[in-house]
């Protein structure tokens, strides 16, 4: 078991004044089998005014909901807590079939459906058959920064080459969806990365398995996972909506230590 220390903090300022900012966050861990979470703490500013409650999605994550009314140009939460990693690789759980149809971010596309075919696994088990796919697209793409953004869909990251740790998730997502592997996207927290990360988990028998696909591995005891979805668009960590007419520059910081 080890025992890790988390920080995630976001702070959004506005050129201009805004308002009415209604905002929803899914940045506080939960305990689900695999990591115990003790300690989790959260900080909203502005808080004056604010209305802030919990609630659930209807995949199971915590959304840290809230309201701001007054105007407002800085906008920042801080989510802190401790981790428990009892587990290093999978939990137990039940793939619902929801998470083996495509979704929006991780739908194929021809050329998804050409790297499947020619590189369709021969093992037996949905597991094994799910890591077999990742070394193969592991061994296919280039880890590269810059390259592409949330909204890239798995068809144009595999058709670049390239991306970002999101883009192996969705492509590795549609590629075991089409195997009849149900899947489904992880966003979370890793040892010394200093930012967010994405992987995945595999339903195999009634067991969940981590997968990390950027870096063609089960997931270890570095990880500490945050919410989940079919792909991204189901759980971005955080959402909302303002009124004003202004941009914002967002700066995210994030840490995972072990104690």
């Amino acid at each position: 078991m080890k025992r890790l220390r988390f920080e995630y903090s976001a702070r959004l300022e506005f050129a201009e004044s805004v308002s009415e900012h209604c905002f929803t966050l899914r940045c506080l861990p939960v305990s689900d089998g695999r990591q115990l979470i003790r300690e989790p703490q959260y900080e909203i500013f502005p808080l004056e005014n604010s209305k802030i409650w919990l609630s659930r999605d209807s995949f199971g994550n915590t959304l840290l909901c809230g309201r701001i009314p007054d105007p407002h140009n800085i906008f920042s939460f801080h989510v802190s807590g401790k981790a428990e990693i009892i587990n290093t690789r999978d939990i137990s759980g039940f793939p619902a079939a929801i998470y083996g149809y495509s979704s929006p971010l991780a739908k194929p596309g021809d050329f998804i459906r050409k790297f499947y075919s020619e590189n369709t696994p021969t093992a037996e088990l949905p597991i094994d058959r799910a890591m077999e796919l990742c070394n193969a697209l592991y061994n296919s793409m280039k880890y590269e920064k810059g390259v592409t953004n949330v909204h890239t869909a798995a068809e144009d990251a595999l058709k670049l080459g390239a991306g970002v740790c999101q883009d192996y998730a969705h492509i590795f997502l549609a590629l075991c969806r089409l195997d009849g592997i149900r899947c489904r996207y992880v966003s979370g927290l890793a040892f010394e990365s200093g930012e967010t990360h994405a992987w995945t988990e595999v339903g195999s028998g009634s067991r969940w398995y981590g997968v990390d696909p950027a870096n063609n591995r089960f997931i270890g005891e570095n990880y500490i996972k945050l919410c989940h979805g079919r792909d991204y668009s189901d759980c971005p960590i955080e959402c909302g909506i303002y009124l004003g007419n202004s941009s914002g520059v967002q700066t995210v910081t994030s840490s995972v230590a072990e104690f």
